[in-house]
């Protein structure tokens, strides 16, 4: 009984016991407040100027100074942000200055208007030849029936464009990587359909549907082979045009270099057309190997190829006019091939100043820096401690 009395005296005497008050949270001023939202608006118009930097240093403070909870939040959200653009080097531009500018598509690394519109044009060049392609293996003998194969599958090739491109556009660099292995493809069938020709002995010779498995093989393996590398390894389209022409360009000299140095008529082709084909693979291959470190603009691989044609057609013509009515054969092609040689050579060195167009590691499409704050939040009975950010 005294024990029952105990516990219930105890137990009305803590229940009068006044609770201990809690301690009320510090006032905020309406002054301290309006200033703060003032600091802020300022610091969001840094933002939105561009001024990446100063507006990361002043949300900083904001964070410090935030009146509530959901403020702060709000400062340091605005604080990363800024500190993550500034440390990437990021600027901002009106869309209308770009122009054709290639700066819109790499910074989310997704394929150029100008490249897009290249491969359009390829595939319907593609169909036209798949169509050719067929005729020969069908002998179609009547107008129909040669052109409505090439229009058939020209649309069945820039439809196909279109499926792979629509709705997830592709990667930056891969529609040229496309267009540039089509032709080298093409050109290698053809040099060895032009070599097998030239060969003296005409039970050699391929037939016209051999040369057109040969020329249409070769463009598909290198049509595929080129998207196939342009989407693993990543690259440019200025990078994708350097090997082309790295190519093009090795084939043509070390073909017309071997035409001047082949003194018989009747093996001149032959040879010239092999030195050709092997030309144009040592310049796919060192075009490979170099692309990376070159990494030039679409642009100056243009410059090149124009200073190939122009000192090519310039020596040629040059030559002509001092030989007169007896031109022979094997100076001219010597005098194109070192035409087209010094063509590049100065083109190469002119166009040395231009900006190379290289991934960038800032870009959308690469993995965000890492951000990680500390958490420090009150909690019943204690604090609760942790982490946020980005990984």
């Amino acid at each position: 009984m005294v024990a029952v009395l105990w516990g219930a005296l105890s137990t009305t005497a803590a229940a009068q016991e006044p609770a201990p008050a809690s301690t009320p949270a510090p006032a905020v001023s309406q002054n301290d407040d309006t200033s703060w939202r003032n600091r802020y608006a300022v610091a969001r118009e840094r933002l939105l100027a561009g001024d990446f930097a100063d507006a990361a240093s002043r949300f900083d403070q904001l964070a410090r100074e935030a009146p509530d909870a959901n403020s702060r939040s709000l400062a340091e959200s605005l604080r990363d942000l800024a500190r993550s653009w500034a440390r990437r080097g990021l600027t901002l531009v009106r869309r209308s200055y770009l122009g054709e500018s290639t700066l819109p598509a790499k910074s989310v690394g997704e394929r150029t208007t100008d490249e897009i519109a290249e491969l359009y044009a390829s595939s319907i060049l593609y169909g036209v030849g798949t169509g050719l392609w067929l005729d020969q293996h069908t002998n179609a003998d009547t107008a129909g029936g040669v052109v409505l194969p090439m229009v058939l599958f020209s649309g069945v090739a820039a439809g196909t464009v279109a499926l792979l491109d629509v709705g997830h556009p592709l990667k930056y660099g891969v529609p040229q990587s496309i267009v540039s292995g089509m032709n080298l493809g093409f050109e290698e069938g053809l040099v060895l359909s032009l070599w097998n020709v030239s060969l003296s002995d005409p039970s050699s010779h391929w037939q016209g549907s051999t040369i057109a498995d040969v020329i249409w093989a070769s463009s598909t393996i290198g049509a595929v082979g080129g998207g196939l590398l342009g989407t693993t390894l990543g690259t440019t389209p200025g990078r994708a045009s350097f090997v082309g022409s790295a190519g093009l360009w090795t084939g043509l000299v070390t073909g017309f270099a071997a035409a001047a140095f082949t003194g018989s008529g009747q093996d001149r082709a032959p040879t010239a057309l092999l030195a050709a084909d092997i030309g144009l693979n040592a310049g796919i291959v060192g075009g490979l190997l170099g692309a990376s470190d070159v990494s030039p603009s679409i642009a100056r691989v243009r410059f090149l190829d124009i200073g190939g044609i122009g000192g090519g057609l310039a020596f040629a013509g040059i030559y002509l006019a001092a030989a007169g009515k007896n031109p022979d054969a094997q100076a001219g092609f010597g005098a194109t091939a070192l035409g087209m040689a010094s063509g590049l050579v100065v083109a190469w060195l002119a166009t040395q100043s231009m900006p190379a167009d290289r991934l960038d590691t800032g870009s959308a499409s690469a993995p965000p820096p890492v951000s990680i704050q500390p958490i420090l939040a009150p909690a019943p009975g204690g604090a609760t401690l942790g982490v946020y950010g980005t990984l």
